[in-house]
């Protein structure tokens, strides 16, 4: 519960009832070109977790499954740069 503290979550949110319970996240997770150490692109990742830890480390599978072609130069998955869980002042297709 305290990583959900850090979080701007709506005051009835099931995450603040139920922290275990499995919630969409998005997770935007860098790549990287390979033997490189910056973060050449960022891709976001949505799922559906029962936390941070587990949202991650999803996102991460995912993304390695994902490979990214920018400039011709395909890109590895690096590490995740954020995640959060989604709220109720989130848009999805256009809504």
């Amino acid at each position: 519960m305290d990583q959900l503290s850090m979080y701007q979550l709506s005051d009835n949110h099931p995450l603040l009832v139920d922290p275990e319970k499995p919630w969409p996240w998005k997770v935007l997770v860098g790549y990287r070109a390979p033997g490189a150490r910056k973060i050449k692109a960022t891709r976001s990742i949505y799922l559906r977790a029962a936390g941070d830890r587990e949202a991650e480390s999803a996102a991460i599978r995912q993304a390695r499954e994902m490979p990214l072609v920018r400039d011709g130069q395909k890109l590895i998955c690096s590490r995740i740069v954020s995640s959060r869980p989604l709220d109720k002042h989130d848009a999805f297709h256009g809504s």
